[in-house]
């Protein structure tokens, strides 16, 4: 691992628990344990740190995608189980963290951009389901990549939700979305993936 990378990891973690306008350089610097000298070397400013901090967020979903091309299964285990990753990230479900970074543009378009990669992604997966009989056919799944993207444009509705966690919030959405466009054979593997996560839940196991 690269300096700049070490740094960049280190950073990632501040941001997650504080959001971005309540960590300090000097705060990145005492967790990297590098000088602040050696901080504004790599990083000119916070919005160049926090750029990189955006990149090093995107790597893991982005080989989670290819790896997924090569992975047995069908869409719709590909798409549960990249969920499951996705709220174990705290960084991505962190309200400060996306709030706070709308005070920074060229670190916004960094964050849109990831978004817009990961969306396609997604309804590349969506496609894939469709022909593997798991997701129905007569759906139009470029509409819905559109009716995501508008959503991403949209106001803030932190408010609307403050009583639920984000969490909540999502894996409510998430579940509606996904046993709507089911056929009844991939309501079958979600059913048995819900089954699984609960005992998993209530038993405090990792299952594979």
């Amino acid at each position: 691992m690269s300096l700049k990378t070490h740094i960049a990891t280190n950073a990632v973690s501040l941001f997650a628990r504080n959001g971005i306008k309540h960590v300090s350089m000097d705060d990145v610097a005492r967790k990297a344990n590098v000088s602040k000298r050696t901080l504004y070397d790599f990083f000119k400013d916070k919005e160049a740190l926090l750029i990189e901090v955006l990149k090093e967020i995107r790597k893991p979903f982005t080989e989670y995608f290819l790896a997924s091309e090569k992975r047995p299964g069908t869409a719709l285990e590909v798409i549960l189980l990249l969920n499951e990753r996705m709220v174990e990230n705290p960084t991505l479900l962190c309200d400060d963290f996306f709030e706070d970074v709308k005070r920074f543009p060229e670190a916004l378009k960094v964050l849109l951009e990831g978004k817009q990669l990961f969306l396609k992604k997604l309804v590349e997966l969506l496609k894939r389901g469709e022909k593997e009989r798991v997701f129905m056919s007569d759906i139009n799944y470029d509409i819905i990549s559109l009716l995501a993207q508008k959503q991403m444009q949209s106001p803030d509705m932190s408010d609307v939700f403050a009583k639920y966690t984000h969490e909540e919030v999502h894996n409510t959405l998430f579940f509606i979305f996904l046993r709507g466009i089911c056929t009844d054979t991939g309501r079958d593997i979600l059913d048995r993936f819900v089954v699984k996560k609960r005992f998993r839940d209530m038993s405090g196991n990792k299952f594979n």
